[in-house]
């Protein structure tokens, strides 16, 4: 199944030169990048949070700059040469309104990213009952020679594009798995999933042995998916089906084995999400051995990155992502970090870079000392959408019981806490008590709060 293809330049006319980057003109960036549901103005839409009324021109404006400002920081002024977008929105409504992947397009343009060739995660010719509520999107800078979707159960196709560079050919695997990395029963999904893309690669391996390609985007599953939920989840699908691995290639036989990239960085750096307290590893980039050969395509030792940058799309405090939110006009970026990695064709094999074989036998926690460390005093001046995330210091009055809130200056604000011991001392005061501590600025439908740590975040 073949899917939409698309040039975007300037003038007319085309000429290819190889994109310069700083520090190596010869070599590229791809980037795997969730960005958090990018939805078109049309009203006409499967989540009834970006239906007419509740998403419009200046949300989709805001969140247009907040892709194309990261795009920017993560690749310089025309952006990364290869980016595996992921919630981009299926059009609805192609005679209506530009899609989300058109708005995006035209953006990126208007900023001097790109020029990018493209293609869909979804294909328009098929019934619309069968469209998925978002798809993946797939950027190149350079050509694309080759597309198709592979369907998979109960998420969005797996995107498989070749581009062409320099008269090599690279496949992308652009993913976007079942949600839920929990879940068991949702892990069956994940399973099936993985199943699709591990056949789809053998068959390519066993045509082309040294072939060179790489998985990309958010497959909702941790990389240590199989020892986190070792107990829950008999195998899991990034783990035992995909066969994502945590030895380096480079002088070593891994087989079929992947190479996940998140072991280029020490235990303390891997993170792309954050959920209920925990860091998340749920983005990925990895790789077969044929991208530490001294042929076609190399992968950079050391050149993969957690891209975050400090009050666009990075909590100030906390660290974790900021996340996009249609309140307010909208705010925020995605709740997801992107990653990048570096590739290269210079005929020299791969050399051993910085190598962390270690697993997590549990997630790791948000660093919230350090945040409470960084807390400053709350006014309601600071009651501001830039300051989301960000841990303050409070002092007020329970004002309501149900929910919890109290009165602090001239605001009402929530309470509430993620951690079950927390909750329980913050739900054991009465109206009119005082109380003093640390949260960290939250919305919960349509109104700001305070969210409580930990249970000496209360005074």
């Amino acid at each position: 199944m073949l899917a939409r293809i698309c040039f975007i330049y300037s003038l007319g006319v085309f000429t290819f030169f190889w994109p310069a980057q700083a520090g190596d003109k010869n070599s590229f960036q791809v980037v795997a990048y969730n960005v958090e549901n990018l939805f078109d103005v049309d009203g006409v839409s499967l989540y009834s949070d970006y239906k007419e009324g509740m998403y419009g021109i200046t949300e989709l404006g805001n969140k247009l700059k907040a892709i194309t400002s990261t795009l920017k920081k993560i690749g310089g002024t025309t952006g990364p040469e290869v980016i595996l977008l992921q919630e981009i929105e299926v059009d609805r409504t192609p005679s209506k309104l530009l899609s989300a992947t058109d708005e995006l397009l035209r953006e990126l343009k208007l900023n001097g990213l790109g020029p990018y060739y493209f293609r869909l995660g979804y294909n328009p010719k098929d019934p619309p009952e069968k469209w998925p509520a978002v798809h993946c999107l797939t950027l190149s800078k350079f050509p694309i020679i080759e597309s198709r979707l592979h369907p998979i159960e109960r998420a969005r196709p797996i995107l498989e594009t070749t581009i062409k560079i320099n008269g090599h050919n690279f496949t992308l695997f652009n993913n976007h798995w079942k949600s839920g990395a929990s879940s068991p029963e949702m892990e069956l999904h994940r399973i099936q999933n993985a199943e699709v893309l591990r056949k789809r690669i053998d068959e390519l391996l066993e045509d082309t042995p040294e072939i060179d390609f790489l998985v990309g985007g958010d497959l909702n599953s941790h990389y240590n998916q199989a020892t986190v939920y070792k107990e829950q989840m008999k195998e899991t699908g990034i783990n035992d089906r995909l066969l994502s691995f945590e030895i380096e290639p480079e002088g070593k036989n891994i087989g079929k084995h992947l190479y996940n990239l998140w072991h280029e960085l020490p235990i303390r750096e891997r993170g792309s999400d954050a959920w209920k307290g925990n860091w998340g590893t749920l983005m990925h980039i990895l790789i077969p051995k044929s991208l530490y050969d001294a042929k076609g395509i190399q992968y950079i030792e050391d050149s993969f990155r957690v891209e975050k940058f400090k009050g666009l799309n990075e909590v100030i405090g906390l660290g974790i992502p900021f996340e996009w939110s249609n309140d307010l006009n909208g705010f925020g970026s995605s709740d997801h970090f992107p990653i990048s990695a570096r590739f290269q064709m210079k005929g020299i094999k791969t050399k051993k870079g910085n190598h962390f074989p270690e697993i997590e036998r549990e997630q790791r926690l948000i660093d919230y000392a350090g945040a409470k460390e960084l807390a400053i005093n709350w006014e309601d001046s600071q009651l501001l959408t830039k300051n989301f995330g960000r841990t303050f210091k409070f002092s007020g009055i329970i004002n309501r019981k149900k929910p919890i809130s109290m009165k602090i200056g001239q605001l009402s604000m929530g309470l509430y806490s993620y951690d079950p011991k927390t909750r329980e001392i913050l739900f054991s005061h009465s109206e009119g008590d005082s109380i003093t501590g640390f949260g960290y600025l939250s919305r919960y439908r349509g109104q700001w709060q305070f969210i409580i740590a930990k249970d000496d975040w209360i005074n």
